[in-house]
């Protein structure tokens, strides 16, 4: 995979997140208890050992006016999508 990486504080989450819809990274996820995250599209949970988590970027939100971390996530079974937290994340953030 290609890695999106701006160097600069200013890029906008909206253009980041364009830019990997366009590399498939269509779906987004949510981190749920007990180590599972949920993909929003089809209501599948997946084991956080049974995805492939990578920290893309940081971009800025305009809606809450803060930064986000932009993770690309490959699930076991060829899907791929986004989490977008306010925190770069782990296995063990997510644990938390």
């Amino acid at each position: 995979m290609n890695t999106i990486k701006n160097n600069t504080d200013d890029v906008s989450l909206a253009s980041c997140v364009i830019a990997l819809h366009s590399l498939g990274y269509t779906e987004d996820f949510l981190p749920l208890s007990s180590n599972t995250l949920l993909c929003l599209q089809n209501n599948q949970n997946f084991s956080i050992n049974d995805l492939y988590i990578k920290v893309i970027d940081r971009g800025f939100d305009a809606a809450t006016n803060s930064y986000k971390y932009i993770h690309t996530i490959d699930t076991i079974n060829g899907e791929k999508g986004l989490l977008i937290a306010d925190a770069a994340c782990s296995g063990a953030y997510l644990a938390n």
